[in-house]
C-alpha cells in the first residue's frame, strides 16, 4: 500500500469519527434548547435507463419535544435526465398526527429542476429549484381543507472524500430557502431556511447510505421565528 492511499484512509476515518461526534454534540445541545426532529427514509429505484428514472420512498418524521408531532409519508417521482440537468415531477402523501392539533392528511404534488456543475476537479455545485402545491385535509369534524403553493431553492456542494473520482464517500453541505405568503392555519412549519450537512456512502452495488444534520430557522402564523434541528438517516437501493 502506498503512502498516499494510507494517508487518505487515515484522513477518512478521522473525518467520519469527527462527524459522528459533531452530530452527537449538536443533537444534545439542540434537544435541550430548541425543537429536535429525526427523519428516516427508505428509497427504492423502480426504473432506470439513460433518459429516465422512477423512484419511490417511504419516510417517518418525529418531533421529540412536546407536543409530540409525528408524520408518515409515501412519495413517488419521475426524473428526466438531460445532460447536466434533471427535470423531476412527483407527488408526496403525508399523514400528520399530534395530541394538540387536528390530525390531517397532506397531498403534495411538485415539480423541480436540478442542475449539477463541476467547479474544480471532482467537486460539483448542485442547485435545485422546486415548486410544490400543499393540499391539506383534516380528519376531525368539522372537516376542512386548505391549500397553498411554496417555492424552494437549494444550493450545495458535493465533496468526494478522499479527493478522487472513484471515492465511495461524499460530503454535501447545503443551504435551502423556502418562500411562501399564506400557510395553512394548522401547518406548524411552513416557511423556513435550512443549513445542512449530509454524508453519503455509495456501495459497490450502487446502493447508498445517507445521514446528515440540518439546522432549521422557520416561521409560522403565531411566532416570528423558531429553531429546529433535524437528524436524518436514509437508505437507497
Amino acid at each position: 500500500m502506498n503512502i498516499s492511499n494510507s494517508f487518505f484512509k487515515v484522513r477518512k476515518r478521522y473525518l467520519l469519527n469527527f462527524l459522528v461526534l459533531l452530530f452527537i454534540l449538536i443533537n444534545h445541545k439542540s434537544y435541550s434548547q430548541h425543537e429536535f426532529f429525526h427523519e428516516i427514509a427508505l428509497e427504492k429505484k423502480l426504473v432506470e435507463n439513460e433518459k429516465w428514472e422512477f423512484i419511490g420512498e417511504a419516510n417517518f418524521k418525529h418531533l421529540y419535544n412536546e407536543p409530540v408531532w409525528r408524520r408518515w409519508g409515501l412519495s413517488f417521482a419521475g426524473i428526466r435526465k438531460i445532460k447536466r440537468f434533471n427535470l423531476i415531477t412527483g407527488s408526496n402523501g403525508y399523514y400528520t398526527f399530534q395530541r394538540e392539533i387536528s390530525n390531517f392528511f397532506e397531498i403534495r404534488p411538485w415539480t423541480a429542476l436540478q442542475f449539477k456543475f463541476p467547479i474544480v476537479g471532482n467537486i460539483n455545485l448542485r442547485q435545485q429549484l422546486k415548486y410544490e402545491w400543499r393540499l391539506f385535509y383534516t380528519e376531525e369534524e368539522p372537516k376542512t381543507h386548505q391549500n397553498y403553493g411554496r417555492l424552494r431553492y437549494q444550493i450545495g456542494i458535493d465533496l468526494p472524500i478522499p479527493y478522487k473520482r472513484d471515492s465511495s464517500w461524499t460530503i454535501r453541505p447545503y443551504f435551502e430557502w423556502f418562500f411562501i405568503k399564506d400557510p395553512a392555519e394548522f401547518e406548524r412549519f411552513s416557511n423556513e431556511r435550512d443549513f445542512g450537512l449530509m454524508a453519503i456512502k455509495r456501495f459497490k452495488n450502487e446502493q447508498k447510505l445517507s445521514f446528515g444534520f440540518t439546522s432549521e430557522v422557520y416561521y409560522d402564523l403565531y411566532t416570528e421565528r423558531e429553531f429546529g434541528y433535524l437528524f436524518f438517516i436514509g437508505y437507497a437501493f
